[in-house]
Order: structure tokens, then C-alpha cells, then sequence
């Protein structure tokens, strides 16, 4: 077999429930230039009998000796893959009929961008939809990077020479994938497109339901670094609102604290120019709207939304006046 132009991967340890679901949704992809690797990370399971009982020639199966992690086991993508493209896809989800095609396509026609991804739809662990979706932004996707992950793993697709550049993914367990897509970030533009690409399994064995605690101490380093990459001073004493902005665990006495976080950020990207200033201000209003008008919050008046640190007027239009203004008149009336 020739050189592929995708490497699908997919990270497999006791999967066996899933995993044939999984392969089936690559295999009848319309997109058909592919080697799919899985990489069996000693599971105790049936999943490398269930992978072994496909007959296509391009599914490789590699077999770790033993539990290695999740991070060695991705890795190994560094010398394993030989598409130009790499496309995740976990082993307990379900890829839609052209996903490959779309990103491919998109992909190739734009060489400038190293990574994209898209929109997710919830199952559960009998494949059914539960009706919920996991939305990402398709407009500038860097900075949302600075509250959070906005891309869901499953979905993502990039450069493999990015990829080895970079030397795949770090010591960030749990939340490694993250730490990979910042990294192409700095150096690279990545977007998400407005397509639904996978069905995303939620069930009591994900990982990351698992492994709340490690995830957690892994987001306050990554937290730091997005910072220092902002050229934010003293970031210490601004790791904690901004940690509560990143998990949305907000507290309504902390709310100056979230508003003068916005405003550093904002001055410091006035010195440093990581974003561009205007898109950057932009941004950071609408995330004060957001947690002005979250349940945690729901501080909805204008005395906080004018607040002129963040505020610029051509930011608020009629529709946003109207809304504060009458929630301010509900709470001075109650």
C-alpha cells in the first residue's frame, strides 16, 4: 500500500464494547485514502481479538507491552504515522460518513491552517443520541483558547509534519490534547468548522471522568503558560479568577476580580501583540457579558456592564442595552 494521505488514530485500551463501531464508522468513510492505526494499550479485554477479526488492509494494529498511558501511546504517532494528515478518533466514538472528506478537503485547500475540528453529538453508552451537542467556535478559536479547550479531541484532524515538529504531546495528563493545540497555536492558525464530525460517547469509563483531579492540576500549568504568553504580570495573583473563568465555576463576590483579569489581559496584549488588540477587546467584552449574565452571576446591571475598563460603546448594541436595562429594572423592583 502506498503512502496514505490520512492516518486515522485511534487510542484503544479496553474498548472491546466499542471499538467495532468505531472502525466500522472510518471503514465506510466517503473519503477512502487512509491507513487506520490502533494502538491496543494492554488492554485486558477482547479489543485486539475484535481488531484483529477486520480483514482491511488498511487498519495497522500495534500492541503496546502493557499499560503504557495514554500520552506514550499517542506518541507513537511519531514514527508510526505516514499520512500527512493525522485524524483522531477515540475508540469509543463514531465518526460521521464524511468527515474525512470535509477536513481533508478544507485542510488542503488552506495550508496555512495546521489544525481544525468541529461539532460533536452526545451518545450514550448504547449509542443512543441524548439529544445534547457539543458546540465549538468557528471564529477566532485562539482566543477562546484563553478560557478554555475549544476544540473536542475526537473531532480534530492536522499537519503530521506540525505534529513531529512540536514532538507530539507533553507530560500534561488528561489534559494533553490541550496542551498540543496551544502549542500549534503559537506557531500556526487553527480554526474549527462548522460541521458536526463525530458522535461523542459519554460513559461512566472516559477518561477524563476519571481523572478529574489530575486534569485540574494540569489546567492551572497550562493557565500559567497562556499568561506568561500574554506577557501578563504577576500572574500568580491572577491564576485563580482566571481558573474559575476556565471551568466556569464562578462566585458572585469574585465578580470585580473577573472584570480586572479582563482588563489585564487586555493591557498586557497591548504591549506583548499576541492577538490583534481590536478582536482581542471584542473578546474579552463578550466573556464580561457572559458572566454577567451566567446563573452563578446573573448581575445583569448597568452600572457592571458599563464598567469602562472593557467597556466601549460600538461593542454594545440595542439588543444587549435592552436586555441589561430591563433586567436592572426587575432588580431594582424586587
Amino acid at each position: 500500500m502506498g503512502q496514505p494521505q490520512i492516518t486515522v488514530f485511534m487510542a484503544a485500551y479496553n474498548q472491546a464494547d466499542f471499538i467495532k463501531q468505531s472502525i466500522d464508522s472510518i471503514l465506510t468513510q466517503s473519503f477512502s485514502d487512509f491507513e487506520l492505526i490502533v494502538v491496543n494499550d494492554g488492554s485486558t479485554d477482547d479489543t485486539a481479538i475484535i481488531v484483529e477479526s477486520f480483514t482491511d488492509n488498511r487498519i495497522r494494529l500495534v500492541n503496546n507491552d502493557g499499560n503504557k498511558g495514554l500520552i506514550y501511546t499517542r506518541n507513537r504517532l511519531l514514527t508510526l504515522a505516514r499520512g500527512e494528515y493525522i485524524a483522531i478518533l477515540d475508540g469509543d466514538d463514531i465518526a460521521q460518513p464524511d468527515r474525512l472528506k470535509l477536513q481533508y478537503n478544507f485542510l488542503s485547500a488552506n495550508p496555512e491552517i495546521a489544525l481544525c475540528g468541529g461539532h460533536a453529538t452526545i451518545i450514550d453508552e448504547n449509542g443512543d443520541k441524548t439529544g445534547d451537542q457539543l458546540m465549538v467556535p468557528v471564529d477566532n478559536v485562539d482566543l477562546f483558547m484563553l478560557f478554555g479547550n475549544p476544540f473536542v479531541n475526537s473531532t480534530t484532524m492536522f499537519k503530521t509534519s506540525v505534529f513531529n515538529e512540536l514532538n507530539g504531546y507533553q507530560n500534561y495528563s488528561i489534559s494533553e490534547d490541550f496542551d498540543l493545540f496551544i502549542r500549534m497555536a503559537e506557531k500556526y492558525k487553527v480554526t474549527n468548522l462548522n460541521e458536526t464530525f463525530v458522535n461523542y460517547r459519554v460513559h461512566s469509563h472516559n477518561t477524563s471522568a476519571l481523572n478529574l483531579g489530575t486534569r485540574l492540576a494540569n489546567e492551572r500549568k497550562i493557565i500559567s503558560h497562556l499568561q506568561e504568553r500574554i506577557g501578563l504580570p504577576n500572574h500568580e495573583r491572577w491564576l485563580s479568577p482566571h481558573i474559575e473563568l476556565f471551568n466556569w465555576t464562578l462566585l458572585r463576590t469574585h465578580l470585580n476580580d473577573y472584570l480586572l483579569l479582563l482588563h489585564e489581559l487586555k493591557s498586557a496584549n497591548n504591549i506583548s501583540k499576541r492577538y490583534d488588540q481590536e478582536t482581542l477587546n471584542r473578546f474579552l467584552f463578550n466573556k464580561w457579558m457572559d458572566v454577567l449574565i451566567s446563573d452563578q452571576i446573573n448581575e445583569l446591571t448597568l452600572k457592571w456592564y458599563l464598567k469602562n475598563e472593557i467597556f466601549k460603546s460600538a461593542y454594545f448594541n440595542f439588543k444587549k442595552f435592552r436586555k441589561a436595562f430591563k433586567n436592572s429594572m426587575k432588580q431594582l423592583l424586587s
